[in-house]
C-alpha cells in the first residue's frame, strides 16, 4: 500500500482552511491507497483540539486512513482518539510520548496499551522528528498486543526493517523513508507512507508494483530514478512539501509560523521535480 501523509493547509496568517483541506484530501486519493491525516507532514503537533476536530470534519475519504496522534499523555490523547474513530479511520499513528521521556519507564507500555484497548493503531518511529528512539525491544513487546497492528518507521535504518521482517511474524511494517523504500520493501515492508507521494503517487505505486510482480531490474531502476525526490524531501520537511505542492497548482496551503512559506532547498528540488513531472511521474 501506498499512504501519503497529506499537508494540513494552513492561510499565510496560520488559519486551517478545511475547504482546502478538503480539496487536497480529493484530488490525491484516487491515486493512492489510503491517507494518513495528522502525520509529521500534517502538521500534526501544530493544531489545537478544536482544529484537529474541524478539519476531520471537513474530510470524506472513501478509501482506509488514518489519523496520526502525536499527544503527551492519556487525557490529551482521549479527545483525538474519539475524534478518529467517530470519523471512520482504520487505525491511529501513535507516536510515543517524549518531553519526559527519560522519565516515562513503563509508562510507555501502558500508553500504547491503554490506546490500543480502544482503537487498533500502528507504532510510529520517527526519531529525527521526536528526538526519542523506540528501542526494539519494546517494539516487540507491544506487537504481542492483538490491537497493535504494526509500525511506521521513518528513521532509514534498514537493520529496523530487517528485525521486524524476521522476528515479528504478522506484524505490518511500513516504511516513511523515501531513499530506502526499495530497501525496505525487500526487508518484508507491505508499503509506503511517503511524503513524497502526496507527489509522485504513481511513480511509487509503480515501483511497488514491480517488486511485488518480481521485477526488480525495473524496480531498482525507479528507486534511482526517485532518490533525489525522497532524498530533497527529506531534508526540506514540510515547507519544501507545501511549495511543492502549490507551485503544481494544488491547496496545500503553508506551513504554520514561524515556519518559513519557502524552502532553500527549492531551487534544487524544482528541476528534479520538472523533470519527474516531463516523463509523467508526478500527479
Amino acid at each position: 500500500m501506498i499512504l501519503p501523509p497529506i499537508p494540513t493547509p494552513f492561510d499565510r496568517q496560520g488559519r486551517l482552511d478545511p475547504g482546502a483541506f478538503r480539496a487536497l484530501a480529493e484530488a490525491l486519493e484516487p491515486l493512492v491507497d489510503g491517507l494518513l491525516v495528522y502525520g509529521s507532514n500534517g502538521e500534526g503537533v501544530h493544531l489545537t483540539p478544536q482544529e484537529r476536530a474541524l478539519g476531520l470534519r471537513a474530510l470524506a475519504p472513501r478509501k482506509p486512513f488514518l489519523v496520526g496522534l502525536m499527544e503527551e499523555t492519556l487525557p490529551q490523547a482521549e479527545g483525538a482518539l474519539e475524534e478518529a474513530k467517530e470519523r471512520g479511520a482504520f487505525a491511529l499513528l501513535v507516536t510515543p510520548p517524549r518531553y519526559y521521556h527519560g522519565s516515562l519507564g513503563e509508562g510507555l507500555f501502558r500508553y500504547y496499551e491503554a490506546l490500543a484497548e480502544r482503537m487498533p493503531l500502528f507504532l510510529y518511529h520517527v526519531p529525527q522528528n521526536t528526538r526519542v528512539d523506540l528501542p526494539l525491544e519494546a517494539v516487540a513487546r507491544l506487537a504481542a498486543h492483538p490491537q497493535i497492528l504494526g509500525i511506521k518507521d521513518s528513521s532509514g535504518d534498514l537493520a529496523r526493517m530487517a528485525f521486524y521482517g524476521a522476528t515479528l511474524k504478522g506484524f505490518r511494517a511500513y516504511t516513511g523513508h523515501a531513499p530506502t523504500f526499495l530497501g525496505a520493501l525487500a526487508l518484508g515492508a507491505e508499503g509506503g507512507i511517503l511524503a513524497a507521494a502526496n507527489l509522485a503517487p504513481k511513480a511509487y505505486k509503480a515501483l511497488l508494483q514491480a517488486f511485488q510482480e518480481g521485477r526488480m531490474a525495473e524496480a531498482r531502476a525507479l528507486q534511482e530514478r526517485l532518490f533525489p525526490l525522497g532524498d530533497l524531501l527529506a531534508k526540506g520537511g514540510v515547507p519544501l512539501l507545501k511549495q511543492a505542492l502549490r507551485h503544481l497548482g494544488l491547496p496545500a496551503g503553508y506551513p504554520r509560523p514561524p515556519y518559513p512559506e519557502e524552502s532553500p532547498f527549492w531551487p534544487r528540488f524544482l528541476p528534479v521535480l520538472e523533470g519527474l513531472r516531463e516523463e509523467g511521474w508526478i500527479l
